[in-house]
């Protein structure tokens, strides 16, 4: 029996989104690898097809009333998430010598909203629990980081695994700014699976979660256990704080010009790996650091693409992601068995 090919599943997609009211966010036209993901007809991590978001809310924020940003200190009251979340009260964060990670949090996050309180931004500072889903202009979680016993140095931020136009511009406009401020070097690849689904970011399994349509990022922004990074993030707050307050002010001012729709996620359907040993990257380039090789046939979930490259996680294995060529790619459809 030949069971529903990819483009039944999308058109099933469309409809159940159109009755459902949610925001569609249709990929550009020519690209054949795009036209394949205009919709993902999995009900599961990827929530039903489409980018499954509600309406945009109707706000005049950043016209007639100042923009809204949420600063999240993390690890800050994590004893008091709501039972949805209970399996995360005991994660206190990393600790150095007694130095907690939620204290050094704290001292940068309160930071960042006194500065953007300064600029005429509209910030609140954050506990462990965010309200249900929280509507802003920005989230951003500040974190800190652990080197398990070795050198480790610097700084890396995050998006959600699947992110809107918005929620990249915040994480490279902060990137900018933070390295500048903070003087520190990035961590290039030491991004984990844990800060792409952090939980604030899972609007799709929580209530106290940020609304899907809210630009969300997550920024570790050194290392404890590094006495170079602690001269920043411990000694001198005000400083990273800065590195991260510009980075928003500066996103602001794009988001101001983007249009309604760059704040809903993308949705790609699956695919699978076309070529034997195709190699999983941790960058869209050619020359960047390979991460694994993946055997043709591989079941993957895209989540974002760039210049002929597809941002993607393995199926079940939500450790392994990174940048595949679209030549290694084909969609995923169910064949007649």
């Amino acid at each position: 029996m030949l069971r529903r090919t990819l483009a039944a599943a999308g058109l099933v997609a469309v409809c159940a989104a159109a009755a459902a009211g949610v925001v569609l966010r249709v990929l550009p036209r020519g690209n054949p690898m795009a036209a394949a993901r205009r919709l993902d007809p999995e009900r599961s991590f990827w929530m039903a097809g489409a980018p499954v978001a509600p309406p945009l809310p109707s706000t005049g924020r950043g016209t007639i009333a100042p923009w809204k940003v949420g600063i999240q200190a993390g690890h800050w009251q994590i004893d008091q998430l709501p039972d949805e979340q209970r399996r995360l009260r005991p994660d206190t964060g990393a600790v150095w010598r007694g130095l907690t990670e939620a204290s050094v949090n704290m001292e940068i996050a309160k930071r960042v909203v006194a500065q953007l309180e300064a600029a005429g931004v509209s910030a609140e500072l954050l506990p462990a629990t965010v309200p249900p889903g929280y509507d802003a202009d920005a989230f951003v979680a500040v974190h800190a980081d652990d080197g398990g016993g070795t050198d480790s140095s610097g700084w890396k931020i995050s998006t959600p695994w699947r992110a809107s136009e918005a929620s990249r511009l915040l994480r490279d406009e902060i990137a900018r700014t933070y390295a500048q401020a903070s003087g520190l070097p990035e961590d290039r690849y030491g991004v984990s699976f844990n800060m792409r689904g952090y939980y604030a970011f899972s609007w799709y399994r929580f209530e106290h979660a940020v609304a899907p349509t809210t630009p969300a990022a997550i920024i570790e922004t050194g290392f404890l256990t590094s006495a170079a990074d602690r001269a920043v993030i411990v000694d001198d707050p005000e400083r990273a704080a800065r590195g991260i307050s510009l980075g928003i002010i500066a996103y602001l001012g794009e988001l101001a010009r983007l249009p309604a729709e760059a704040r809903v996620p993308i949705a790609y359907p699956p695919m699978q790996v076309a070529t034997d040993s195709a190699p999983l990257r941790y960058y869209p380039d050619d020359g960047e650091r390979v991460r694994t090789r993946l055997s043709a046939g591989t079941w993957v979930r895209p989540f974002n693409e760039e210049n002929g490259w597809t941002e993607l996680v393995v199926w079940g294995n939500f450790r392994v992601f990174g940048w595949m060529k679209d030549s290694d790619l084909r969609p995923f459809t169910l064949l007649e068995q």
